[in-house]
């Protein structure tokens, strides 16, 4: 159960970030872990604080506060895109110990999240995700307690695969096999460019008015890696409707992205795996985040449902 503050202790942060007296609170119902958000409209304008339980444990969902912290680093690096801007507290720190938690806040984005998207929407996400990566690789730390959720290396997917296999469900059971060798002969070669990616820019994470891109959150996953499983992963969330790869939209996203970086020879050629690696990788993720109760059963079940079909279509296909 998530626990939100007062608006007593909304006061008490406002102050101690310096946005003004607060007017009014937005209790925001998103993600699987404890941590909360709310959009706080107050006298100086309307701002997302977000209570963020943090950790020094080594496991997958304890975040320190380190891993927090490269979050905001990144974003600043990327300033100006449309992404969260923090705030910094009246002590100059942008993440501040509060009661046994830790508080941040940036300034609130308008928009909505779409259900669909559209060839003018794909086009506006190709050029941010090019633009992203291209600012991005200005970022140099070098990071240390983040997760990487789809780096898929040999010994990486042996560690996983006792967990993978050992799914109660038939249907999960069925494919541990074929996801598991999709991952392998799709995975990136390491002479790909690298830099920050996302990794889960889909509906939840993008905020639009209209066609117009307003805005890309939660960068919680985010990590340096081969930029083609951001392109790849974002062709999975954003031009599969309806179970099928839809050519005028990655035609749409690709324009978008070459005209803020361009893909070299070999991530042209690598595209088509890229879509199926971002599809495999992901399901094979979650048929191991399964037995250590990271999510549930449904999850992984529906990315089967809604993705299996457009590998399929991509592998028996020259779509891509």
């Amino acid at each position: 159960m998530k626990k939100f503050y007062s608006k007593k202790e909304y006061q008490k942060i406002a102050d101690l970030f310096n946005i003004g007296k607060v007017h009014k609170i937005f209790k925001l119902h998103l993600g699987y872990g404890m941590s909360t958000k709310a959009a706080v409209q107050t006298s100086s304008g309307k701002f997302i604080v977000s209570k963020n339980i943090l950790s020094d444990k080594k496991d997958i969902v304890s975040k320190s506060k380190e891993s927090l912290q490269y979050e905001i680093d990144l974003l600043n690096v990327v300033k100006g895109l449309p992404v969260p801007v923090y705030r910094s507290s009246l002590c100059g720190n942008f993440i501040e110990k509060f009661g046994r938690d830790w508080v941040t806040v940036y300034d609130f984005i308008p928009g909505k999240s779409p259900r669909r998207i559209t060839a003018q929407m794909a086009l506006e996400l190709g050029k941010f995700l090019g633009e992203f990566h291209k600012r991005g690789r200005k970022f140099k730390e070098d990071l240390k307690s983040r997760r990487r959720f789809y780096d898929l290396n040999p010994k990486v997917v042996k560690k996983m695969n006792p967990f993978a296999r050992s799914q109660k469900n038939s249907v999960l059971k069925s494919v541990v096999e074929r996801i598991k060798k999709g991952v392998e002969e799709n995975r990136p070669s390491s002479k790909l460019p690298r830099g920050p990616i996302h990794v889960d820019i889909g509906h939840a994470n993008e905020l639009f008015q209209g066609n117009k891109l307003t805005g890309i959150i939660d960068f919680g996953n985010f990590y340096i890696d081969t930029l083609m499983i951001d392109v790849g992963k974002t062709v999975m969330w954003n031009c599969c409707p309806n179970k099928k790869i839809n050519p005028q939209l990655l035609k749409e996203f690709i324009a978008g992205y070459n005209s803020r970086r361009k893909l070299n020879k070999d991530e042209r050629a690598y595209l088509k795996k890229a879509v199926l690696f971002a599809i495999y990788s992901h399901i094979w993720v979650d048929l191991y985040h399964i037995p250590i109760k990271y999510v549930p059963e449904s999850w992984p079940l529906m990315l089967i449902r809604r993705f299996l079909p457009v590998a399929n279509q991509i592998e028996k296909s020259h779509i891509i």
